[in-house]
């Protein structure tokens, strides 16, 4: 049906849209075969043509392939079917939790041994007792705040600053 380089042709052509369709139809079945074909193209260009002409097949088929995926990169986020699939905002992070409560006042919502939650500034955060464990309802001070942990201590515990007269 199809003889040497009619054969090479449909093989490379078949190849490069086998991988392409990898996109659409994920798997690793449909860019497995291009690959294939890819390489059963350039090993019968070797075959056929001898090892000039199977280098320089090698080289075009490691180009294309280099080529098409810095294209694909680059053009396939603006595309409908792109703009759809690849994730286009940033994700901004939070602030720490903890940024500025520091000497606020709050409530265990449960027991803390040692950590659990607490209500701080009419919000529920997760916090970690420092010293001993609290029972809920527990009245609180935050003590410190480093990034995404708040430590907290009951208040009755805490010692009033010696006044400066």
């Amino acid at each position: 049906m199809f003889d040497g380089p009619a054969l090479i042709i449909v093989l490379f052509v078949a190849g490069f849209l086998l991988i392409a369709a990898e996109v659409f139809v994920p798997g690793l079945i449909a860019g497995t075969f291009g690959f294939l074909c890819l390489a059963a193209s350039v090993g019968l260009v070797f075959y056929h043509y001898g090892t000039m002409a199977g280098s320089i097949a090698a080289l075009v088929v490691g180009t294309l392939s280099i080529g098409g995926l810095i294209v694909w990169l680059n053009i396939f986020p603006k595309t409908f079917i792109g703009r759809r699939i690849v994730l286009s905002r940033r994700q901004v992070s939070a602030p720490p939790r903890g940024e500025g409560l520091v000497g606020e006042t709050g409530v265990a919502v449960t027991a803390l041994r040692p950590s659990g939650t607490a209500r701080i500034a009419g919000k529920r955060v997760d916090v970690t007792a420092v010293g001993d464990f609290l029972e809920e309802g527990a009245q609180l001070v935050v003590v410190a705040a480093d990034g995404m942990r708040v430590a907290v201590r009951r208040k009755d515990r805490l010692e009033p600053a010696a006044s400066s007269a």
